[in-house]
């Protein structure tokens, strides 16, 4: 029996979700490889986003950028000002700097319901869009996310298809780093590290930790192909960590690619778009919290890793949950399974897989990221404060072999360790 092709993916999805999104009238070109999404609210400096794809290496196929202008029917006359005006600086830069490999069309999303207008929204719309233009010339293409305020390094989008032509790429990730030498004020500047070294030691703990899902999830560094994006059900409609619930609802359904040779620059500005993420750490930083100088403690991911290696052991044994916890269990890692009734869920799997693929499979999709994220913030709550940012980046730093220094190092040098580690993978 063939496999279904992606017009047919696409039409069993848009006929689930009861949506389809037809509101880019030009066709698309037939031998287009990338359709990049932009979400873009209230945002007066796009233009510097497309110069960076435009002025970059060109890639050997047209690449197709999506612009979804968004706000809601109940947001300011303020945003939608600035909304009419960015359209404009969109069109005017198409009609003068645009380059012949890339092709940037608007989509006008300005009258959003209040209950789910958002990021979450703007950028379901847009890949929702795209999946419809792959389906409607019959390629299985990479919808590529970048947001509205952030630049690419020049060989972004030649690295992009390189990756999607030799690679089985069903889900990626690409490199990211705050662009710490235009920041002026030193203040935010020293925020913004402390928050990059927030993101970048969380995912490496938990890489140490041996989870197999352990990446980033900037919202302007993923993508999917078309298919795989149908196939997960698409993007969610959150006002904010959508990419976290996305990325990590559709890793599992296939080859995660972490793009490492090229960089996306994401703002490191104020912002009040959305409740967390960099803008909102810059706001509190300014506010005098001191949330990200501190990180969570090296012993959490040790206690995770402990478990995470012992449980092929246990399968093989075929030991009962029961069994189980006969054998030596983290304090914290035990209460909080109990606490997630895992006795049933262990016993459940162990009943019902056959193999141990199955097993694992099933496994994380009960044990996944968010489930992870609530193990690290009960074990913080309960049994393991967080140490000063310095110490506890200092110390993953030891337990990954990377450093064997004894001088405990600054922030802004842990973070340079920890890009280097991100860039030449663990």
């Amino acid at each position: 029996m063939s496999l279904p092709n992606i017009k047919q993916i696409s039409q069993i999805y848009f006929k689930r979700f009861k949506s389809r999104s037809t509101q880019v009238a030009a066709p698309l070109l037939p031998d287009t490889k990338i359709i990049m999404v932009i979400p873009c609210y209230h945002e007066p400096d796009i233009l510097p986003t497309l110069r960076s794809l435009a002025q970059g290496d060109v890639p050997q196929y047209p690449v197709e950028v999506l612009i979804v202008i968004n706000a809601g029917a109940h947001d300011s006359s303020a945003v939608h000002q600035q909304n009419r005006e960015t359209r404009q600086h969109i069109l005017q830069w198409r009609n003068e700097e645009q380059p012949d490999f890339l092709h940037c069309h608007i989509i006008d999303a300005s009258d959003l319901p209040r209950k789910h207008a958002g990021v979450g929204l703007a950028r379901k719309t847009g890949m929702d869009e795209a999946l419809h233009r792959f389906a409607s010339v019959d390629y299985d293409g990479l919808m590529m996310n970048l947001d509205a305020d952030c630049t690419v390094a020049p060989n972004y989008l030649a690295v992009l298809e390189k990756a999607w032509l030799t690679q089985t790429v069903d889900t990626c990730t690409v490199h990211f780093e705050h662009d710490l030498e235009v920041m002026t004020n030193p203040m935010l500047r020293e925020g913004i590290i402390y928050y990059e070294l927030f993101l970048r030691y969380y995912v490496n703990g938990l890489r140490y930790a041996g989870f197999p899902y352990a990446f980033h999830t900037v919202g302007s560094c993923m993508g999917s192909r078309a298919s795989t994006y149908a196939l997960s059900g698409g993007m969610n409609r959150r006002k904010a960590g959508e990419d976290f619930y996305f990325l990590h609802k559709i890793a599992p359904l296939g080859n995660i690619v972490q793009i490492r040779n090229t960089t996306v620059y994401p703002s490191a500005r104020l912002s009040d778009r959305v409740p967390f993420g960099t803008g909102k750490a810059q706001q509190e930083w300014l506010s005098q919290s001191d949330r990200h100088r501190f990180l969570y403690h090296p012993q959490l991911f040790e206690a995770l890793r402990s478990f995470l290696q012992a449980i092929p052991r246990w399968y093989q044994a075929s030991l009962t949950w029961e069994e189980v916890e006969e054998q030596s269990l983290s304090e914290a890692l035990y209460s909080f399974l109990q606490d997630q009734d895992f006795a049933a869920v262990w016993n459940n799997l162990l009943a019902t897989t056959r193999s141990w693929p199955a097993f694992q499979k099933r496994l994380f999709a009960w044990l996944d990221g968010f489930r992870i994220l609530k193990f690290i913030h009960h074990a913080r709550e309960h049994y393991y404060k967080s140490l000063p940012a310095e110490e506890a980046g200092f110390t993953l730093l030891q337990k990954l072999r990377i450093l064997n220094a004894e001088e405990v190092l600054t922030a802004e040098m842990l973070l340079q360790q920890y890009r280097v580690m991100d860039r030449q993978g663990y």
